[in-house]
């Protein structure tokens, strides 16, 4: 794992950190929205939940959010394990560049391709 050791680990360890906090504070801003009517819609719904014009649109958004952010607490956790940057399907390293692109991509790039690839 000599690719995410000293300065570039802890460049990463930044990136992952302040990608998470940039998305806590989108799904924090976006689930604010949704609970106090400021979301398109103008109907209440079950539990105060505002209903909108665009049916589920806002709650697809949490979602996704709240999918990112346990992608990064999973990086994290790879990081602090030592795991972090070694691909989940054949081991070997993701590069540096993915990582920083993607810093919670847990497959190199050959592995991903063949990942979508497959027939589901």
């Amino acid at each position: 794992m000599d690719q995410v050791s000293g300065n570039r680990g802890d460049e990463l360890f930044r990136l992952l950190t302040a990608r998470r906090q940039e998305t806590e504070a989108r799904y924090r801003q976006a689930l604010s929205q949704q609970t106090s009517g400021s979301a398109a819609g103008d109907n209440e719904g079950v539990h105060g939940w505002k209903a909108s014009r665009e049916g589920g649109a806002e709650l697809a958004v949490l979602q996704a959010l709240d999918r990112t952010l346990r992608q990064i607490d999973a990086a994290l956790a790879r990081l602090h394990a030592g795991r972090y940057g070694l691909c989940a399907s054949c081991s070997g390293p993701i590069p540096v560049a993915r990582l920083k692109a993607l810093p919670f991509a847990t497959l190199c790039v050959p592995c991903q391709e063949r990942s979508e690839g497959a027939p589901r």
